[in-house]
């Protein structure tokens, strides 16, 4: 089973703001040694929809959705949801998961906290 990751941002009209889910995307593939493909809710490309089907062009047949997002709003709890379901009717034999967003983690404390003291300290 060929297994396809995308990690999946907001877009922003700033191709710059767009830039870091790329960067970020890099890092992670980079970090387990296998593609990860940037995607886009809007303002961005690829989109959702177009990511999931070039992964499952390429032989996909799991696909994983990281959300980069920090809580469940309504793009991870509603809209993503809504794009998976119709992808899923014309490709029903494509396994998709979505992995949990962010969250209140510690490890995001721990980043906040840093960004905090390295402001406080300049």
């Amino acid at each position: 089973m060929q297994t396809g990751i995308i990690l999946l941002g907001h877009g922003s009209r700033s191709s710059e703001a767009n830039y870091g889910l790329i960067e970020v995307s890099d890092k992670v593939t980079h970090i387990l040694n296998r593609s990860v493909t940037p995607a886009f809710v809007a303002n961005g490309t690829p989109n959702l929809p177009c990511a999931i089907s070039e992964k499952i062009l390429s032989g996909a047949t799991r696909i994983i959705i990281m959300p980069l997002f920090l809580f469940r709003g309504i793009y991870v709890s509603a809209e993503i949801n809504k794009e998976i379901r119709d992808i899923k009717a014309q490709f029903p034999q494509i396994e998709i998961i979505v992995a949990k967003e962010l969250g209140a983690d510690d490890t995001i404390a721990n980043l906040a906290y840093s960004c905090i003291k390295e402001t406080i300290e300049t």
